[in-house]
């Protein structure tokens, strides 16, 4: 061995040192630490020096994974939300126990199996309302109609978490299909049967929403590619250090028809969901619409491990049809920078140029960017965050009747089922100013919450339309709400718009595919 150079690396020794070193901290550190806790957070800091996306799952966290990629979990099925420190039920689920019960929107969780939770986090609080089918859990909450708590013994029981939560006719012959929960095992079959039942209603042209859309099984969104283009069009390929892992996917059996598409985007789009809108744009299928995707193009693989965890691995990267590279660049951002999208900058064109079917130029190593790009906020957004909170609030106290000189709000159990009018709730001038005393009289509680005059003025525009879209969720559900309010989404309108564009553009692709194809 010449002088001076390195010793070999000995895999054994650094195992031995490993070992050791979590010994001496167990045996001597000032604190006594669990084993589990720290050979949890040493294998999270060695897969994190890889990239953003390996990770490791400690047991409880990979069996909560499996119930959410099989579109399932056990619990009492409510959406419940840490607000101004306390947690509330934002909506139960239909058909759930928590419904059945009489849980309501505005709800606050003050205990769960007589164990005090009203300072808890919704996070917290979920951990205990979580557990196995058929088992009790007491839930006591504070309504603001009542004068004491109220209790509930509810039953566990399997919740439905379907990929496709909400979809519609969104205007005569134009079909919404909200995909706006991760990719799981049900997602194909689930966007099939969107798509017949919208059929029947009349729908020829269709809207398909990944905004917000995290990810999840690449297969699935490989299928849900393979039912909106042509057979034999690429949807993506897999390309990785190992060669075995390498792997390209084709439209196998292929769309029914080529109806118009728009796709909906936005920062939280990523993994399958990127897969999906890129195939889409290389192939001119259809227009995207919205904001710059996430730039997640790292595949993972997850190796189950002995103590019933599992380890997440990226083993390859994900690339569209036309060879651009989904995965931004990460190589000089910390995990808080890249997850916050921090340094990045998505005018920026940093990838290779590509082209699509029909000459288009599109660039890579940055997500998906949209053919129409177009944020969704037009009256400045919110203020702060506490005024957002604050609000909620308010609107808890008027759907129960305590905001004097609106009993018409007060409402009882949700209304799944009741036929939508779609002038319900408007927001009067008085009830705006009801509104600004409330959280003026919050403000002594909750300093650094921005609840000041000034601030409450700016948002009012904002206001007015989050008060009524929470009192017709308290009413009727997020997927009817969502319905009434529709018009007031900007990227969904402008995708109504574009929806004779896509059609042009997709029926040029056909001409030169099937002009290429007669070569």
């Amino acid at each position: 061995m010449a002088q001076g150079a390195p010793a070999p690396v000995n895999d054994k020794k650094i195992t031995e040192d490993f070992s050791k070193a979590m010994e001496l901290v167990r045996a001597n550190y000032v604190e006594a630490k669990e084993y589990e806790d720290l050979t949890k957070t040493a294998i999270q800091g060695m897969l994190h020096q890889l990239d953003p996306h390996s990770d490791y799952m400690d047991p409880k966290g990979y069996r909560e994974f499996n119930d959410k990629q099989h579109s399932r979990y056990f619990g009492i099925g409510s959406y419940i939300t840490t607000r101004l420190r306390q947690t509330f039920v934002t909506e139960p689920f239909k058909d759930s126990p928590a419904y059945r019960a009489g849980i309501r929107y505005g709800d606050q969780i003050v205990a769960v199996d007589g164990k005090d939770t009203s300072k808890w986090t919704s996070d917290k609080v979920r951990e205990l309302l979580l557990g196995e089918r058929g088992t009790r859990v007491t839930v006591t909450v504070q309504r603001p109609s009542l004068a004491e708590p109220k209790t509930f013994q509810i039953t566990r029981d399997g919740i439905a978490l379907p990929s496709i939560p909400n979809f519609y006719m969104v205007k005569p012959g134009i079909g919404y299909i909200g995909l706006t929960r991760n990719f799981q095992s049900t997602t194909t079959q689930e966007l099939v049967e969107a798509i017949a039942m919208l059929r029947e209603k009349g729908a020829t042209q269709f809207i398909l929403d990944l905004r917000g859309n995290g990810g999840g099984y690449l297969d699935q969104g490989i299928r849900v590619a393979d039912k909106l283009l042509q057979r034999g069009q690429s949807i993506v390929s897999v390309r990785g250090r190992n060669r075995n892992n390498d792997q390209s996917a084709f439209a196998e059996m292929g769309a029914s028809d080529n109806f118009p598409l728009v796709v909906l985007i936005n920062n939280g789009s990523a993994s399958a969901s990127e897969i999906v809108a890129g195939a889409i744009q290389d192939h001119d299928r259809g227009l995207i619409v919205g904001e710059t995707s996430f730039g997640k193009g790292l595949v993972q693989r997850i190796f189950p491990m002995q103590n019933s965890g599992a380890l997440v691995l990226t083993i390859a990267h994900y690339y569209t049809p036309s060879g651009r590279l989904i995965q931004r660049d990460y190589s000089n951002s910390s995990l808080i920078d890249y997850y916050n999208k921090r340094n990045f900058d998505p005018n920026v064109k940093k990838g290779e140029m590509k082209l699509t079917d029909t000459g288009r130029q599109m660039y890579g190593g940055g997500g998906i960017e949209p053919d129409i790009k177009l944020g969704n906020a037009d009256d400045g957004a919110l203020t702060t965050t506490g005024i957002f909170e604050a609000t909620f609030l308010f609107t808890r106290e008027l759907v129960n009747g305590q905001v004097p000189g609106f009993a018409n709000y007060k409402l009882g159990s949700i209304d799944f089922d009741s036929k939508l009018k779609g002038s319900e709730f408007q927001v009067s001038d008085d009830l705006l100013k009801a509104w600004q005393t409330y959280l003026l009289g919050l403000a002594k509680d909750y300093p650094g919450y921005g609840l000041t005059q000034q601030k409450l003025d700016e948002s009012k525009v904002w206001a007015r339309k989050f008060i009524r879209s929470d009192v017709l969720l308290a009413a009727y559900g997020t997927d009817r709400r969502d319905q009434v309010v529709s018009d007031l989404d900007l990227q969904l309108q402008r995708a109504i718009q574009e929806l004779p564009n896509a059609a042009a553009l997709a029926e040029k692709a056909r001409a030169r595919n099937n002009a290429m194809n007669r070569r």
